[in-house]
């Protein structure tokens, strides 16, 4: 069983294959995400994405489906599937090949009561994991008999970790069917075989479905995905380890984390059931000290779920159990809690707890005050973040009034910067308490974005009247950085506590007009995109100007006036773009309103 994945635990996160077909680029929430790819495999999807519907009668239908070689799936928040545990069970007991989507927020909700149901159980880290291992799960579940649960991390607004919307690379329809194949190659519960395999004899079977699919998915999409991904690929005496939402951000901060000087590699796992266990210690057996790190604290136990299945495959490795490396000794095992978003500092001060040799706390939590980690002081041997990712990636915050502003400025920054620097955009909208806006954070960049759970510093933050109030507008203002107000004149709007912070920040204020018709979705959407695109044409050193900007907004907002919208997004690329180069040339004068050109 364990010999099946036995192909390297070192893979590139994106991997460089040629699809077989082109893709489409398009702007993709989870549950969008999982709709597409299981339209696109002939699926019919069951249940409802919020709290909605009969789940119980939708387990029931999707078995039937099954049964008669039809291709089901099954969609829920993620508790909602986890208290329907016999229904799922009797699913697994039937031993057919149907898929569930958990819609989570960070990825652990109710995930421990997933795993001992019989299900397969992979965990996607957003829009562009939740299409790929939608259609992994599917080619899985149905070569194994074995179901399969897909857990969609940051999927729900509500939520603190927020939901996630990004560019995904859509393959043809074509690719898609012959990958999963026809529908007919599902096999029920009348195969004799399989009816007469006992229950672990019979989930060996998963592992070897799930390997095929993953390395077969890669032809498809030209994304590569293993159970686990490693980077370095040489050897790191520092190792963080997570999975999904978490892994992902863990696995993109590496690079900066080493630039600071800190020999660390990362882990993001995706399968947690079958887990890899003997592939992991043999990939982390070399480590000297490693830190599990989940996005939910268990104080009343020996670390959360992910930690509690690494100490087990190590404590089999040690007493070599057949199937594990052979090892003569565990690396010193540390556990972390980071609740729903940390940055690379939170990063940078788990490796300083490493690095403590016995003064290290073993088990930490960032969001508990007593068992929080002192932030780490070191200064970085490269330049600092903000400096050196200009051709890489750009963060962008948004502090808007509401979700529906949140989602259209979401898709006009996604569309415009696609069209016009050639930028994929992966967004996360966050709800703030009831009544009070929402936020958006976007990173933009040649590649993948990924890795949002870790919160970049944004280069612009750009606030309503009312949203530049709070603490979301002002404390993630690096040096330097540029604060746009929407529609307001920043003197009246910016209390005493927000000043103090743009002071030390040594930030720019920059008031935007919203014109005619006041703070619309569209007119906001229309400034945050011509903002948008200053900042990356300004980094990418693209030759963009305010009329470029105006045609492609315009373009990007269907159904509205196109020349009203056009001139907002002028106006709003120009402004931001005098000041970026003010900036540049000078030091900032702290606070100073800049008027709109």
């Amino acid at each position: 069983m364990h010999d099946d994945l036995e192909r390297t635990a070192e893979s590139s996160a994106v991997s460089s294959a040629r699809p077989a077909t082109p893709a489409r680029l398009e702007l993709l929430d989870v549950a969008g995400a999982v709709a597409a790819a299981e339209k696109a495999a002939g699926s019919r999807v069951l249940g409802d994405a919020t709290e909605n519907g009969d789940l119980a009668h939708a387990i029931v239908e999707a078995c039937s489906l099954a049964d008669k070689n039809e291709r089901a799936a099954l969609i829920a928040p993620a508790e909602r599937l986890a208290s329907l545990r016999d229904s799922m069970r009797r699913a697994a007991n039937a031993r057919l090949g149907i898929v569930a989507h958990a819609i989570a927020g960070h990825g652990a909700e109710e995930l421990a009561a997933l795993t001992d149901l019989g299900w397969g159980v992979l965990s996607a880290a957003g829009p562009e994991d939740s299409f790929d291992l939608t259609l992994v799960a599917r080619r899985a579940a149905e070569d194994s008999g074995v179901p399969f649960i897909v857990v969609h991390g940051l999927g729900r607004a509500q939520h603190p970790a927020g939901r996630a919307a990004a560019m995904v690379g859509v393959p043809e329809d074509r690719a898609v069917q012959a990958f999963v194949g026809p529908a007919a190659r599902a096999r029920s519960k009348a195969d004799g075989a399989r009816a007469s395999a006992g229950d672990r004899a019979f989930a060996e079977r998963a592992p070897f479905a799930l390997g095929a699919a993953l390395r077969e998915y890669g032809a498809v999409s030209g994304r590569r995905h293993d159970t686990f991904d490693k980077v370095p690929l040489g050897e790191a005496p520092l190792v963080l380890v997570g999975l999904g939402p978490v892994g992902d951000a863990l696995f993109c901060a590496t690079s900066e984390l080493r630039a600071r000087g800190y020999d660390v590699g990362a882990v993001h796992i995706t399968s947690l059931r079958p887990f890899p266990g003997p592939r992991l210690v043999k990939a982390l057996a070399r480590a000297l000290a490693i830190t599990v790190l989940e996005p939910a604290d268990e104080p009343l136990a020996h670390g959360s779920l992910l930690a509690r299945d690494v100490k087990a495959a190590f404590t089999d490795a040690l007493t070599w159990v057949p199937g594990f490396p052979g090892i003569g000794r565990i690396p010193k095992l540390f556990v972390g809690a980071t609740g729903p978003a940390f940055d690379v500092a939170d990063l940078a001060a788990v490796c300083e707890n490493m690095l403590a040799d016995e003064r290290g706390r073993r088990v930490f939590s960032f969001m508990d005050v007593e068992h929080a980690l002192p932030r780490a002081t070191r200064a970085p041997e490269a330049p600092p973040a903000a400096d050196s990712r200009p051709e890489r990636e750009i963060a962008i915050r948004f502090v808007l009034d509401d979700v529906v502003s949140a989602d259209a400025v979401l898709r006009a920054v996604g569309a415009a910067l696609a069209g016009g620097v050639g930028l994929r955009t992966h967004g996360i909208v966050t709800a703030t308490t009831p009544g009070a806006g929402a936020v958006l954070d976007v990173v933009a960049s040649r590649d993948h974005a990924r890795g949002g759970m870790a919160r970049r510093a944004p280069r612009l933050v750009i606030a309503t009247a009312r949203g530049v109030a709070s603490a979301g507008a002002v404390v993630p203002l690096p040096d330097g950085a540029v604060l746009g107000v929407l529609g307001a004149d920043p003197a009246g709007v910016l209390p005493e506590a927000a000043r103090t912070v743009v002071r030390e920040r040594r930030a720019r204020v920059l008031p935007l007009a919203l014109g005619e018709g006041g703070a619309t979705p569209t007119s906001l959407a229309a400034v945050a995109a011509g903002a948008a695109l200053a900042v990356a044409s300004r980094a990418l050193r693209s030759p963009l100007d305010g009329g470029a900007a105006a045609r492609l907004v315009g373009e990007s907002l269907p159904g509205a006036d196109a020349e009203a919208t056009g001139e907002r997004a002028r106006r709003a690329f120009e402004a931001t773009r005098d000041v970026l180069s003010a900036a540049a040339r000078a030091e900032p004068d702290p606070g100073k309103p800049l008027g709109v050109a």
